[in-house]
Formats: structure tokens, C-alpha cells, sequence
């Protein structure tokens, strides 16, 4: 039923994009038209512009119907063009809308002013230039913004900082940092070199513990060994530890990614728990796999971390939807990704409309429930999610108000 939905979904995106570019390209011939008349000139130029429509298409036909780009390694040309035909995708929606709703408003008052019976006036000259002028800068923004999200913020990482509070933490946890990495991606826009400079970013910040939460490659058996060699230069105090993602399942790739992090000395957590030793105390780190495409086991890995039970609970999974029932199960901790933080949204704020916001409630950032008190603690503690936007994209190569993210988590006594 989900692969119907997301058929579905799918096919009306295409119409309407189609649809788009179709109306696109008959505003554009009427341009032609109307400067060059029936001239040779026109009509080559009219030519010329369906056919510069058809190719810019090919691009993202060929992703969308035979997925990303097949043949590895992905060459720098194949980038390129896919990255000229998303600037031209998303640009060029945006200018076909803008100029709907020009032409639709401008119908109105047309049919609203003869409904009234009024005379034509003469048109006041610098009014009507000053009107065409806002609707080309309105019609070419859209490319503006497009070009500046796959060219610019889809590289402009950042890292940010939280402070998780934990209830009754002893002095040994206060103050220990896990870094998270979630979304990576290696694939035609995640390159090993590009994903190095993430790895040479987060050890720098010295953390105690790296979380990765999942999808790791795109959709290619042939992205597991790139991805584990980079991300095996990862340090960590206490360790790393990684979970299972969708798109590692789609490729076929959790197995194999599973054993390539172990050679690199990467803990991949499948609904299992693994105690680690910080100081006096312990952590335990608990993984499960995707909730959706996986075969995921909240109680098999509670099972496995009471065996040698750790001060702080820490689940790991891709997916941020098991965060009730993991704080009913006395989760402290779960850190997540998936949604890549909306990957395009209107505003800065985490808040701000996305797609994502209609899937659900867990975009981004930090959310609280309560959890059931323990029998020795008259009060109630709470259980905290984490959800990173990630650093890698899918569909689109775009990030608009949605910049990469490394996340440094602290954990502090509440």
C-alpha cells in the first residue's frame, strides 16, 4: 500500500511538472512570436527552445525512471548536467507559477473591468514598465534560489549544539559529547572526498561517542565501500555506532555495509544493545533497524542492553517515529534523521512549512515526552529525541533553507 501511495505521488509530480514545462515553453514560443513575427529567425528560435526544453529534461527523466545514475565512479560531466537540469527543474516550476498567477490576476481585472462597463483608458506608460519589470524579477527568482540551493547551501555545512538534559545523570556523563551523522548519501552528490571533509570536521570536535544514523549509500551496492572507508577515519572516545537506514535496505546494502564498518572498527547496532564503559559507568547504545523497510525490534534490543545495564539509554534509529514507544520503554536518549530537516522549506525556522512537515511530526530538532518513573524515583523523568537534518539529499541535489547539519549533542544533569 506505502509503494502504491508513493507511485501515485510520484505520477502526479510528473503531470504537474510536465504540465509546467508545457506551459512554459508555449509562453516562451508566444515571446518569440510576437518579436520576430513568422521570420526564419522566429522559427528557428522556436525550434531551438523546444529542443533545449527536451534535453534539459533527459537528466531527470532518466533518474526518475532508471534511478541514479548506474555506472560508478560517477564522473564530474554527469554531476554537472544532473546539478543544470535540478537548477532548470526547480527554477523553471517556480517562473511557470509566477506566471500563472500574473496572467490569471491580469485576466481578472480585465473581465472585472468590462463587466463594469468601463472605457479603456490609456495605459500609464512607466506604470505598466514598472509592472513587466516585477514579474521578470518575479518569474527569475525561482532560478535564483534554485541555483544557489544545489550550488551553494547543499555544500554549507555547519555544526550545531544541544544540550541534552537527563534526569539523575551522574557527574561521570555530564558533559559527554556524542556527535551525530545521519543522511550521507554517497552517491553522485556525496562523494568520498566531499564526505572526508564531514569526517575531518566532526574529529576535530573530539567527541566521546559518533552516532550514524543510517543511509549510508543511495541506491548502489558500489557506494558501501567508498562510504566505509571514509567514515572508517572517524574517532571517537568511546566508539562508533551506526543503524540501518532505508535506502541501505532499497540498495540491497545493509548486509554488506554492516561488515565493511566492522573491519573499520564501526559497531553496526541491528535491534541489539552494546554496553560502553565511560569512567566509572556505563552508556547503553541501543540500535534497531529501519522502522518501514526493515524488520525493526525495540524489545530484542532493550533485551540485549539489560544484560549489562548502562546508566543512560541511547537508541539509534533512522526513523524518528518510535520515539513514544521508546520513551515508554525507558529510552533516554533517541537520535534520528530521515527527513533531512524538509530538505526545502520556506523559512529558516525549523518550523517552517516543508513536505516533510506533512509526513510527520518529527522533522527536525529536539522534542520531549515524559517517561514512566522508576520505582525508586518519585519523579517522573523525560525521554528526548533528536532528529538531525542530515547531510546528504535525495531526489533533488537542493537544500533551501536547510543547510547540512553535524550534530553535537551533550548530555547535562537536568
Amino acid at each position: 500500500m506505502h509503494a502504491q501511495k508513493i507511485g501515485a505521488l510520484f505520477t502526479i509530480f510528473w503531470l504537474v511538472y510536465l504540465a509546467l514545462q508545457v506551459y512554459l515553453f508555449c509562453q516562451a514560443r508566444s515571446c518569440l512570436r510576437r518579436r520576430f513575427g513568422d521570420a526564419m529567425l522566429g522559427r528557428s528560435l522556436v525550434y531551438l527552445t523546444g529542443v533545449f526544453f527536451v534535453v534539459i529534461l533527459l537528466p531527470l527523466a532518466w533518474r526518475a525512471f532508471f534511478g541514479v545514475f548506474a555506472h560508478q565512479p560517477y564522473s564530474p560531466l554527469a554531476r554537472w548536467l544532473f546539478a543544470a537540469a535540478t537548477v532548470w527543474g526547480v527554477g523553471s516550476a517556480g517562473c511557470a507559477l509566477v506566471l500563472i498567477a500574473y496572467n490569471f490576476v491580469r485576466r481578472v481585472i480585465i473581465f472585472c473591468s468590462a463587466g463594469r462597463g468601463k472605457q479603456a483608458v490609456v495605459p500609464n506608460l512607466s506604470r505598466r514598465e514598472f509592472l513587466q519589470r516585477s514579474v521578470r524579477a518575479a518569474a527569475a527568482a525561482p532560478f535564483i534560489v534554485s541555483g544557489y540551493g544545489v550550488m551553494v547551501e547543499r555544500r554549507r555545512f555547519g555544526v550545531d549544539y544541544f544540550d541534552i538534559a537527563v534526569n539523575g545523570l551522574s557527574s561521570s556523563l555530564s558533559q559527554l559529547s556524542v556527535v551525530q551523522l545521519t543522511d550521507i548519501h554517497v552517491g553522485p552528490f556525496m562523494p568520498p572526498d566531499e564526505l572526508g571533509e564531514y569526517v575531518e570536521a566532526i574529529n576535530r570536535l573530539k567527541p566521546d561517542l559518533i552516532a550514524l544514523t543510517g543511509d549510508f549509500v543511495t541506491s548502489s551496492l558500489t557506494e558501501v565501500a567508498p562510504c566505509a572507508q571514509t567514515l572508517g577515519n572517524l574517532k571517537a572516545r568511546y566508539g562508533v555506532f551506526a543503524c540501518i537506514g532505508n535506502h541501505d535496505v532499497y540498495a540491497h546494502a545493509d548486509d554488506e555495509l554492516a561488515r565493511q564498518f566492522a573491519e573499520k572498527g564501526i559497531k553496526t547496532l541491528r535491534n541489539e544493545g552494546a554496553a560502553i564503559q565511560a569512567g566509572n559507568t556505563k552508556v547503553s547504545m541501543l540500535g534497531i533497524e529501519d522502522l518501514r523497510w526493515g524488520s525493526p525490534d525495540l524489545s530484542r534490543a532493550l533485551a540485549g542492553a539489560r544484560r549489562d545495564p548502562g546508566e543512560v539509554k541511547i537508541l539509534l534509529s533512522h526513523r524518528p517515529e518510535i520515539f513514544p514507544l521508546a520513551a515508554r520503554e525507558g529510552v533516554d536518549l533517541v537520535l534520528a534523521g530521515h527527513y533531512h530537516g524538509g530538505q526545502v522549506r520556506l523559512g529558516n525556522d525549523p518550523q517552517s512549512l516543508s513536505v516533510a512537515r506533512l509526513l510527520t511530526p518529527y522533522v527536525e530538532g529536539l522534542f520531549r515526552l515524559p517517561r514512566p518513573p522508576e520505582r525508586s524515583v518519585r519523579d517522573a523523568k523525560e525521554a528526548t529525541l533528536f532528529v538531525s537534518r542530515g547531510i546528504g539529499i535525495t531526489g533533488l541535489p537542493v537544500r533551501i533553507n536547510c543547510p547540512p547539519q553535524i550534530a553535537h549533542l551533550t548530555l547535562k544533569k537536568a
